[in-house]
């Protein structure tokens, strides 16, 4: 996914309530479209909410009821 994104020089924003799955399909849902910014892409900011970090166990503990 964040491949293509890449290619076309479209900012990805991997934050995950930018994601739903429906029919059984991970779907990117996001309220804007900016350029690509490699400070922003997965490797440097996304990969902190889609692995076990820190940064996604604190995000997890504070959103968590």
């Amino acid at each position: 996914m964040c491949a293509s994104k890449y290619t076309m020089s479209i900012k990805f924003d991997y934050f995950p309530t930018n994601f739903i799955v429906q029919n059984d399909q991970l779907v990117y849902i996001d309220y804007e479209c900016n350029a690509y910014m490699e400070e922003w892409n997965f490797e440097n900011w996304g990969i902190q909410y889609w692995s076990k970090t820190k940064a996604f166990l604190q995000y997890v503990k504070e959103h968590t009821s």
